[in-house]
């Protein structure tokens, strides 16, 4: 009895943090435990809208809205609605697009739901992969925490139209695991893992071009890691082409479909910079890929780096130093732990992120973009996770105890900067002003945010950003066009007309895409040229009758051309293929509302306003029906309302002065 006392004293319960640990050290629990922390992390964005790329590739794409177009997304190009000779083979973002339509249609809060779960599998694939690169359990662990919150993931995540970033690098990380499990001596169903494997890499290239690296990935790692210890040079370098050669042949199988599919594929290489241009400029791109991995603020969409063409010191010789210090560390480190896994993560960030390294294949500046890393930083993430858990002890802290604090202190870190960078993919005009303010030299922010601009009623502004643009950046096209638009939105129609001229003489492959198309109709029946407008119209929508930007376009030309009818029909299906949208709803109840209808006018500009309550003229409209419905009172309210967005409408100051009288 005595000696059960003594047992019974010298018992101590758990701690809350060793209960935790018992628990996380169950894969089937930290795995969705991981994915638990990341979906909270990205929560708010289920509350974004559709951005930049999202609009052709999701709202005005065609192809998504039915299954039976799958076999057209394996037989052409992902915009070949937007523009020719486009380079974006991806069929199975497409199939993926398709789900997210089929199941969502166009309420972006399920496109975005659908883009934190790919985010959700990369992670667990990332734990998986750290675990079979024989990782410690918590050192993998770890790897998957970092890579689930680190901010520079936040434009792959935010931004739908990056989702085929994150289903690349979940692909590509499942190929590589299933290479590694056919490569075990003593494991079971070896050939069906090394088929899995093949399979798993055709997908990764058919979401997204980044997955050509692996093939060099798989050479790498058998390089490193000789079935015989004890091989000589020549034979690890023999062993390693042999195990690369299956995944070079399924490589080169995707890049003939590739071809078929694009055969008149361009690259839109930049012709007017040449090697040592590029060669020059690789440093300083490296060297801010590296900033951000290890200092992830000041994040945006819309980076820019042009081409270093004049001093070199600090564009080059500062960053080529800088990453020789990195190699040098890596060097180091390997050599010191004797560990391949640190040379094959360092490798894996450099090979993975060398697909984006081509840059004539960019245009001039728009070479940096935190998509790009994703693949790439699952090295990152492995090599940060292996570093603290060597952190050594200090004074009175234990290894273990610095090692946690480490860990704490970097995890709240990634948490705060992502949270308060996630904020600025809420819309395209966010995204647009945090360009401008990081970036104010980009040539895409003053097409931006003209446009915004333009389409808010601020027109002077709108114009002012343009004409900066067309001086700022002369070479590139789409400035003339931007201040064609603006010019014309604001009335300015012989000035517009001339810069439209000068766009489409300088870019004639504008007339050849269906959007481009649909634009130029737009503003042919802004300025009155009807008759060019109607015959781009016809043109267009005997090409592709449930092109949305046809439909809404010409919609809206019939509307100004006052055949009322015609604009209802077209309008009408665009409100049918994009419920979600303000805007045909807005010129559908104006078409309705010009033809005497103010009954059926009415609930349509309602549920604009509702849809987009910031748009000045959507509640000038609404007040126009209510005032001729006989509501006096609430159409006051939305002309105040509309002087309040647009302080400068005269229609609106003079229409509100009428009803004061009555």
């Amino acid at each position: 009895m005595a000696q059960s006392m003594d047992e019974t004293h010298s018992y101590s319960e758990p701690t809350a943090l060793e209960l935790l640990a018992e628990y996380l050290g169950r894969p089937w629990i930290l795995v969705p435990a991981l994915g638990l922390v990341t979906l909270v992390l990205y929560s708010g964005t289920l509350f974004f809208e559709f951005v930049w790329d999202d609009w052709p590739q999701i709202v005005n794409n065609p192809i998504i809205r039915t299954w039976s177009n799958l076999p057209r997304a394996f037989s052409s190009d992902l915009w070949y609605h937007v523009a020719r000779h486009q380079v974006y083979y991806r069929p199975l973002f497409v199939a993926w697009s398709m789900l997210n339509f089929t199941l969502f249609r166009l309420q972006s809060w399920g496109w975005h739901l659908g883009a934190i779960v790919l985010h959700v599998g990369a992670v667990a694939s990332v734990f998986w992969l750290a675990r079979k690169l024989k990782l410690e359990y918590w050192t993998a662990a770890l790897a998957a925490l970092i890579f689930a919150l680190h901010p520079i993931h936040i434009e792959t995540v935010a931004w739908i139209s990056a989702a085929s970033d994150t289903m690349v690098a979940m692909f590509a990380a499942l190929a590589f695991v299933a290479f590694l499990n056919g490569r075990e001596p003593a494991g079971k169903k070896r050939t069906s893992w090394w088929m899995a494997s093949l399979a798993l890499l055709m997908c990764a290239l058919l979401t997204k071009e980044m997955a050509v690296a692996f093939t060099a990935l798989v050479g790498i790692y058998a390089w490193l890691n000789p079935a015989d210890e004890k091989a000589s040079l020549g034979q690890r370098v023999r062993g390693a082409v042999i195990e690369a050669i299956p995944y070079a042949a399924v490589t080169l199988v995707y890049v003939l479909l590739r071809k078929h599919a694009l055969p008149h594929l361009t690259g839109q290489f930049d012709t007017g910079h040449g090697m040592l241009e590029m060669v020059r400029t690789l440093p300083l791109v490296l060297a801010f890929y590296l900033r951000q991995l290890l200092v992830p603020i000041g994040l945006t969409g819309l980076y820019y780096t042009p081409y270093v063409t004049g001093a070199i010191f600090k564009p080059v010789i500062v960053p080529a130093a800088v990453l020789g210090i990195a190699l040098a560390v890596l060097w180091y480190w390997n050599r010191r732990e004797k560990d391949s896994t640190v040379a094959f993560a360092g490798l894996w960030l450099l090979v993975g992120l060398a697909p984006a390294l081509y840059l004539r294949g960019f245009g001039n500046g728009d070479f940096v973009r935190d998509r790009y890393i994703y693949l790439p930083s699952i090295g990152f993430a492995i090599l940060v996770a292996k570093g603290l858990r060597l952190l050594p002890s200090l004074k009175a802290w234990s290894a273990k105890s610095v090692q946690v604090s480490a860990t704490v202190a970097l995890c709240s870190f990634y948490v705060v900067a992502s949270l308060s960078q996630q904020v600025y993919w809420g819309s395209g005009f966010l995204v647009l002003l945090r360009g401008q303010k990081l970036y104010p030299g980009n040539p895409n922010v003053f097409v931006g945010l003209a446009a915004e601009y333009s389409e808010r009623g601020a027109h002077e502004k709108a114009i002012e950003l343009a004409r900066e643009g067309v001086h700022e950046h002369p070479e590139y096209v789409y400035t003339l066009l931007a201040l064609a638009e603006t010019n014309i939105r604001a009335g300015n129609f012989d000035e517009g007309r001339a810069w439209l001229d000068r766009f489409l003489a300088v870019n004639p492959d504008f007339l050849k895409s269906e959007t481009g198309i649909a634009s130029v109709a737009g503003l042919y029946g802004r300025m009155g040229d009807f008759d060019r407008a109607f015959g781009l119209c016809d043109q267009i929508l005997a090409r592709d009758p449930n092109l949305y930007t046809a439909l809404y376009n010409c919609g809206n030309i019939h509307l100004m051309a006052g055949k009322y009818g015609e604009a209802e029909q077209l309008l009408s299906r665009a409100v049918q293929l994009v419920p979600e949208e303000a805007g045909p709803k807005h010129y559908l109840g104006r078409a309705l509302l010009q033809d005497g209808r103010v009954r059926e006018a009415q609930p349509y500009l309602q549920a604009a306003v509702a849809l987009d309550p910031k748009v000045w003229d959507y509640h000038y409209w609404l007040a126009a029906a209510l005032e001729r419905s006989g509501n006096i009172a609430a159409a006051r309210a939305e002309y105040q309302q509309a002087l309040r967005l647009n302080q400068g409408s005269t229609e609106a100051r003079l229409r509100l002065a009428a009803l004061e009288g009555k």
